[in-house]
């Protein structure tokens, strides 16, 4: 595991939050919270190391991302891997998305941590948050190149990720083609000896590649999907769709 003393400690007081606060707002399971607490930090950053290992064409300090994690809860992984991003000189723009008003309340409480680079909450389903638009400020202060959607424990297809995610990349320009050619990455958390099947594809709507997903104002060409597989059987393998998105 890489060494990174700050994020070590942003998580100590991380992990004070989420005992505070538990009872609640029932963060977590209040059965062995100690120890379920640090099997998902663990979890989450045993993941984030492994997806950056692998696909490390967009998580680079080059890239401008923008990340949004579904259904984040306490922040799982949400705020551990924007932590790590962050960590790594990666210039990201972090929305965690959670409809439950007291988690989306505690996820507010976390840029108070020393340590945290800024981040939005947005207190809505994914269908309904509401855009930015690529002309919204982001940290590299230019448009993203990459694009990274989590998902752990919330069951959502393709279709639906990439059109929740369609208010957000309104172009800046009507001309075709502009604010085109982003790269997007869908990892999904799944059992550790989770195997890639014609049967997930379908489940998950996932496209062979160079078979497109188009939207109003946007078309999405799927690259690829397949599973990283856990190092650990206490971890967690994720299940990855890549797409790029061309507006039209």
């Amino acid at each position: 595991m890489r060494e990174r003393p700050r994020v070590d400690r942003t998580l100590d007081a991380y992990r004070e939050q989420v005992l505070r606060w538990n009872r609640q707002i029932n963060l977590i399971s209040r059965q062995s919270t100690t120890d379920r607490l640090e099997r998902l930090i663990l979890q989450s950053r045993n993941s984030w190391n492994q997806l950056t290992e692998s696909e490390t064409d967009g998580f680079s300090p080059k890239n401008s991302l923008w990340y949004f994690d579904l259904g984040s809860g306490a922040g799982f992984p949400g705020f551990i891997w924007h932590l790590l991003a962050t960590a790594d000189g990666i210039p990201i723009r972090t929305r965690l998305v959670e409809p439950r008003e007291k988690r989306a309340w505690f996820l507010n409480r976390l840029n108070g941590l020393d340590g945290v680079a800024p981040l939005e909450v947005l207190g809505e389903r994914w269908e309904k948050a509401c855009g930015g638009g690529l002309a919204a400020a982001n940290p590299a202060g230019t448009d993203p190149t990459h694009i990274l959607i989590s998902l752990k424990a919330l069951h959502l297809t393709d279709t639906e990720v990439l059109g929740g995610l369609i208010p957000f990349l309104v172009p800046t320009s009507t001309a075709p083609g502009s604010a085109g050619d982003l790269k997007i990455l869908i990892a999904r958390f799944y059992p550790p000896d989770q195997a890639w099947s014609e049967e997930l594809a379908q489940d998950l709507d996932i496209p062979p590649s160079g078979e497109a997903r188009a939207f109003p104002g946007w078309d999405f060409l799927g690259t690829g999907g397949g599973v990283l597989l856990a190092k650990s059987p206490r971890g967690a393998s994720l299940v990855l769709s890549r797409y790029i998105a061309n507006s039209s």
